[in-house]
């Protein structure tokens, strides 16, 4: 259970780092992968103040 968490937490990490680096494909992509995570593992289902978290992370890391 806590791989499939962390494989969506990672994918919208990635996704992140993409959009901010104007990399649509790459964004896409990684979006793409955790709605399918969220979608086949419900335990992994989305909380929006850990996805604010990993926004303000990256932006502050600034990639």
């Amino acid at each position: 259970m806590a791989e499939e968490v962390n494989a969506y937490y990672e994918a919208q990490r990635r996704a992140t780092r993409a959009r901010l680096q104007g990399d649509a494909s790459e964004f896409y992509h990684w979006a793409k992968v955790a709605a399918e995570v969220g979608r086949t593992a419900p335990q992994a289902a989305m909380d929006i103040v850990a996805v604010r978290a990993i926004v303000a992370e990256e932006e502050r890391r600034g990639t």
